[in-house]
């Protein structure tokens, strides 16, 4: 599930929920922190354990300034969320999220297990990053690999006009249709943007005419299927994915191909941050 920090409990969120093989069964929007646990509750009735991914800071040590993990993505030319405190009036909405999460039986971690059934856990990842490590396997970097991240462009359909922003969900959509182990389109999903729930993204049309709010829905609908995608790539254990921080300090999931995890490793090892 995604929501923005600006946003934090006052605006929906979209739950994404994807089953063993990749395929998305159902996605609806939630508001507030018990909402969304309610919503996380009740897709896991009957089911043999879930792991939640939430596109959002989920651990926020510092007052000020940015996490650690945050300095090693920017290094990286990966977006990454700038998170204090502060920035949440110092009531993060993280802790409230996880405390309604925790009462649904879902627990924080820092580290899913791969591959094992009967885990309920949460962990933190950060779709903008994920899409663009998409991107990048798409075009088959190599070589200078922080200059080729660079080079990609910035996932950036929460700004800008009515056709910059069309553009840009077209662009991302795309990238998920064609990413390898995610399936969009089953039986149970419709085009209609305005239902409350099990929206088909990949059969919207995506044009300049639409307003504002349907582009704010459609961006949640893209977020909440890469930090699905995330949970499920690292849950399956093909592909590739990393854990950068720990718990306490930040951390974040990530998926990143081989090519990719040395150069994060040796950013995390310079700078002292735990990796695995």
């Amino acid at each position: 599930m995604a929501w923005r920090p600006g946003e934090a409990g006052e605006r929906p969120s979209c739950l994404v929920v994807l089953d063993e093989r990749g395929s998305i069964v159902a996605n609806s929007f939630a508001t507030g922190a018990e909402e969304l646990a309610s919503a996380v509750r009740g897709y896991t009735e009957g089911r043999r354990g879930v792991v939640v991914g939430v596109d959002a800071p989920l651990s926020v040590p510092n007052e000020r300034g940015t996490r650690r993990i945050e300095r090693i993505l920017s290094k990286l030319a990966l977006p990454a969320y700038s998170a204090s405190r502060k920035m949440f009036g110092d009531e993060p909405f993280s802790e409230e999220i996880l405390a309604a999460l925790e009462g649904a039986g879902v627990e924080y971690t820092d580290y899913p297990f791969r591959r094992a059934r009967g885990q309920s856990v949460v962990t933190e990842v950060d779709s903008a990053a994920a899409l663009k490590v998409l991107l990048f396997e798409r075009e088959g970097g190599d070589g200078d690999l922080a200059g080729v991240l660079r080079g990609l462009p910035e996932p950036k359909f929460r700004k800008g006009n009515k056709e910059a922003r069309a553009a840009a969900l077209k662009g991302a959509v795309d990238v998920l249709w064609n990413t390898p182990g995610l399936r969009l389109r089953t039986g149970n999903l419709s085009a209609d943007l305005s239902a409350a729930e099990n929206v088909d993204l990949s059969k919207l049309d995506i044009a300049p005419s639409l307003s504002h709010a349907d582009f704010d829905r459609i961006a949640s609908l893209v977020e909440g299927t890469l930090a699905a995608y995330t949970v499920h790539r690292h849950w399956k254990g093909r592909d590739g994915s990393i854990v950068v921080g720990t718990g306490r300090e930040g951390s974040v999931l990530l998926p990143v191909p081989a090519v990719l995890q040395g150069r994060i490793a040796e950013e995390c090892r310079s700078a002292g941050v735990p990796y695995v």
